[in-house]
């Protein structure tokens, strides 16, 4: 049975992002490893600390000593550290958001929404490479949905997907497509009528089909 190792920053993402490998990917054992101090250093610090992109190397190495098949990014935040930490590893690392921005640069406005600050760097830098492998030009609009982060750990999910999903609508207006640049916010998207949910990009389920799609290439 092949492993897949995800390596998340917040305990929320665990629960939906299992069922989602499970669902897409069959008969493979997942196993989950967190760190939750890694994005309040980096909204402290403002930037990536070096002592951020030692644990998260760590954790990759630990990941494949456990004997990973491979390993799936849950968090943006610490997508472009992730890929600087391919280098030490022998198995295929995937971060969650990539295939999420290579669908996004096939439009010319794109939003990108975040509730972290710490997110809206990494996923706009990952959108412009993307435009830019494919000599695209495109326009970002990034919005910083504040004062949400503490409400799924706090156990109010409706408040969240109310804020959210106001914030999130408000942003499609001007834009051809909306990225979710967190796994977590899919869920505010989830109550959305069909024609709604056609302007919002969501990481888990893009992500997770290319990681079923890599394992189906062993």
């Amino acid at each position: 049975m092949k492993k897949v190792a995800v390596i998340h920053t917040t305990p929320v993402t665990i629960p939906a992002l299992k069922k989602e490998i499970l669902a897409a990917c069959g008969q493979v054992e997942v196993i989950n490893l967190l760190d939750d101090s890694m994005l309040p250093q980096i909204n402290q610090a403002g930037k990536i600390t070096p002592g951020v992109r030692c644990r998260l190397h760590m954790l990759m190495l630990l990941a494949q000593s456990a004997g990973a098949d491979i390993i799936l990014c849950a968090c943006s935040s610490i997508g472009g550290i992730f890929e600087e930490g391919r280098a030490v590893l022998s198995i295929p690392a995937l971060r969650i958001d990539e295939p999420m921005a290579e669908r996004a640069v096939a439009f010319t406005k794109i939003g990108v929404a975040a509730t972290l600050q710490s997110t809206i760097g990494p996923t706009t830098e990952l959108i412009a490479r993307k435009a830019a492998e494919l000599s695209r030009e495109i326009a970002i609009d990034a919005k910083l949905i504040e004062n949400v982060g503490s409400l799924l750990a706090e156990g109010k999910e409706a408040e969240y997907d109310r804020i959210v999903g106001s914030a999130l609508k408000s942003l499609a207006q001007n834009n051809d497509v909306v990225v979710l640049a967190q796994a977590s916010m899919a869920r505010a998207a989830a109550g959305f009528d069909e024609e709604e949910r056609r302007h919002f990009l969501t990481s888990p389920v893009s992500g997770v089909a290319a990681l079923a799609a890599e394992l189906q290439r062993d």
